[in-house]
């Protein structure tokens, strides 16, 4: 993970813990384009949701569709 250097150990972990669970699905890619941008897309969702930009009804869908996305 090159993003920053000083990044916090509980984030480091947790973005290392994301990568495995995407791992089965990156193939021959590249798993740290893939966990940042599924990262990106998890934080975003839910961002944009408790700020109330985003409607909540649609959250389920919504994440549904990235993480089908993500284990094809």
């Amino acid at each position: 993970m090159d993003a920053e250097q000083d990044v916090p150990t509980d984030l480091a972990r947790g973005f290392a813990e994301l990568a495995e669970t995407v791992r089965p699905f990156v193939g021959d890619g590249d798993l740290e384009t893939v966990t940042e941008t599924f990262w990106s897309g998890l934080h975003g969702l839910v961002t944009l949701m408790r700020s109330g930009r985003l409607r909540r009804e649609g959250h389920g869908r919504r994440l549904a569709v990235l993480v089908r996305h993500f284990s094809r």
